[in-house]
């Protein structure tokens, strides 16, 4: 692996990532060479610059905050960059975005053929409902003998994106922690944790 010292917090993060077990060396390595140029985050969005780096290592997903071509076929990456994560431990089939635009509306799916629904409300086919997501995220974990979860790691507005760490709550604690990221940590059961 390339030598710690020197390195700049995203790369530290990287690193991190890796010494946690959520990412292969491989992984690391290029990611910390990838990343080398970052400099360092700037003190006042030093936790949203730093879930770039999540993204880069295939460890979090992104829901847009903002303008997106059409929200079905947004939530439908959102599913895909999920299977992806997890490696084929589900399937989501059958998305459809049901009702009629400024009403409530049903996102129906299938999870290896199980239909689920979340519940969307949005004013405009431009935009996805990040509390649906947030609320209905639990619905695309492992499961099994998995214990990883989607933890939320919230924009800094209502326009800014969200993105879901896919780890164990040991895991996300651990990175919220060491370094100051705002992960909203869930319990093995998807719940939310409330810390003491």
């Amino acid at each position: 692996m390339v030598e710690s010292t020197g390195m700049n917090t995203y790369q530290r993060l990287a690193v991190r990532l890796h010494e946690l077990g959520m990412i292969t060396r491989q992984k690391a390595d290029e990611s910390v060479l990838y990343i080398a140029d970052w400099g360092e985050p700037h003190p006042s969005r030093r936790a949203e610059e730093l879930t770039g780096v999540l993204e880069v290592c295939a460890v979090a997903l992104q829901a847009h905050g903002e303008d997106v071509d059409f929200a079905e076929h947004a939530y439908a990456g959102i599913f895909e960059d999920a299977e992806r994560m997890i490696g084929g431990a589900i399937a989501i089939t059958d998305v459809d975005l049901v009702g009629e635009i400024g009403s409530p509306r049903a996102l129906d799916f299938k999870v290896n053929g199980e239909v689920k629904s979340w519940w969307i409300e949005q004013d405009s086919d431009d935009y996805l409902d990040l509390g649906a997501i947030e609320e209905g995220i639990s619905d695309l974990v492992p499961g099994g003998d998995d214990p990883r979860v989607f933890h939320c790691v919230p924009g800094d507005d209502a326009c800014a994106d969200d993105y879901y760490l896919l780890a164990t709550p040991a895991q996300a604690a651990t990175l919220r922690d060491e370094f100051d990221l705002r992960i909203k940590v869930r319990g093995s059961d998807g719940a939310p944790v409330h810390e003491q």
